[in-house]
């Protein structure tokens, strides 16, 4: 039997490049979002950070069942827009306004109704972000049955995030800096980059019309919601405990750093405008090496490498005082060398689950297993600052005064907090096999060839 003919969706064309635009929305919520968030919460609204570690947490309980649903429904939509178009569409709209809300909160005279509202405004944020992460996410699967070309665009996806990284990160202390007032500041970022999640959700949008909605020959799936066999497809499993604990990491380790810079290094908080950029440009510049390494030596053993050695990196920082504080750039190179690797490779791992869970079930279901793997992501992005609020607590590193309490706590979180959890994210990807995986994670065209038409008979 003849395989059906694919659209050229293999290659960066205007629908694919138009699709990685939407990263651009996901990054630069991701940069503003883990840098300043719990920042702007405790040193703007004035929030305590027990308080803001629990609002930032809490609200994203509901996603343990709202991010598998979301995935669930698109996967059984049916509409001239096709199965996930417009999920893009309602979601990028909730989330920008709510975004923009998070940062232009009104004021509140009390604490616990300032905690409140900010809850409030997160769990509305989060909405919007799984009504658009979780079906975007969920179409890299559909693309194309190659492995090796889904590690190619997930590459690509890759580059945009780093861009999106790199402009957020370098334009956010502009707008802090050009207002009178730390509010007013933080005001500016809520409409600037409410803008940009409307304006790059529009554009992912309307690009990927003409693209694949299901792989052909393929049913999505046609049962209610049941998650044991999903838990049973223990590569997802693996690899999305490891994605969890990479984000967690990310959260703790970038949300630490305002902290490290202003109160142990005695440097401005300025300073990321100038040190983020260096982890940015080297992710642009190595992803293509780290897609070509695991197509070649396979991608989960790359993405073991680049974890245990991302975990020992971030001991680095024990050896930068105040006085050789320069060292941080060249740190943020090796850094961001290690940290792509172990957000490409994840990425690029969870379509070739989803072709085995279609081995085992009969059922195409990206979107219920996206949905978790979206689910893990974010959640540990809440959880990060919900740990990093509780450390900084704890160690005083929030409250009053200064002392060495606080100068250790955030250096504590900064290095060793970091460490672990990307040492976790290792140990994980360790447990991580395909079943009948051939060499390097590739697969024969005759397996390629099968994918395509099983579900026919």
């Amino acid at each position: 039997m003849t395989a059906p003919a694919w659209p050229h969706w293999a290659r960066l064309d205007a629908g694919k490049f138009g699709w990685t635009i939407g990263e651009l929305a996901l990054a630069s919520y991701a940069g503003v979002s883990t840098v300043y968030l719990l920042f702007y919460a405790t040193e703007v609204l004035h929030i305590p950070p027990a308080w803001a570690g629990l609002a930032l947490l809490i609200p994203r309980i509901w996603n343990i069942l709202g991010d598998p649903i979301v995935g669930f429904l698109s996967d059984r939509t049916r509409s001239r827009f096709g199965r996930r178009r417009p999920f893009l569409l309602f979601g990028a709209v909730v989330w920008s306004i709510s975004f923009c809300l998070l940062f232009n909160q009104p004021s509140v005279p009390t604490p616990l109704g300032t905690t409140l509202l900010f809850a409030l405004f997160f769990l509305l944020n989060n909405t919007g972000l799984t009504l658009f992460q979780v079906p975007y996410s969920a179409m890299l699967a559909e693309f194309t049955p190659d492995p090796r070309e889904r590690t190619r665009l997930v590459a690509y996806r890759e580059v945009a995030a780093r861009v999106a990284i790199l402009l957020t990160l370098s334009g956010a202390p502009l707008l802090l800096a050009s207002q009178t007032s730390p509010a007013r500041g933080f005001s500016s970022i809520g409409l600037v980059f409410g803008g940009v999640i409307l304006l790059t959700g529009l554009i992912a949008f309307f690009a990927t019309a003409g693209a694949p909605s299901t792989s052909p020959g393929l049913e999505p799936a046609r049962h209610r919601l049941n998650l044991a066999p999903i838990v049973e497809n223990r590569p997802f499993a693996y690899v999305t405990t490891a994605f969890f604990f990479v984000n967690l990491g990310d959260a703790v380790f970038t949300g630490s750093m305002v902290y490290y810079m202003t109160e142990v290094l005695h440097r401005n908080a300025s300073m990321i405008a100038s040190l983020y950029p260096v982890s940015s440009i080297t992710g642009i510049i190595v992803t293509p090496l780290w897609s070509l390494a695991a197509n070649r030596f396979g991608k989960a053993f790359i993405c073991r490498l680049a974890l245990g050695l991302l975990a020992l990196s971030c001991l680095l920082p024990l050896g930068i005082t105040p006085e050789n504080y320069w060292l941080l750039y060249p740190f943020m190179f090796v850094y961001g060398l290690l940290n792509t690797a172990a957000r490409l490779l994840p990425n690029a791992m969870v379509p070739d689950t989803v072709e085995f869970d279609q081995r085992r079930t009969g059922e195409r279901r990206e979107g219920m297993l996206f949905g978790l793997f979206v689910f893990a992501q974010q959640t540990a992005f809440a959880a990060g600052g919900f740990v990093l609020g509780i450390l900084l607590a704890i160690a005083g590193a929030a409250g009053a005064g200064h002392g060495p309490a606080r100068t250790t706590g955030v250096l504590v979180c900064f290095t060793f907090a970091a460490a672990a959890l990307y040492g976790l994210a290792f140990l994980a990807a360790m447990r991580y096999r395909l079943p009948d995986e051939p060499a390097a994670g590739k697969l024969t065209e005759s397996q390629l060839q099968g994918l395509s038409n099983s579900g026919k008979s």
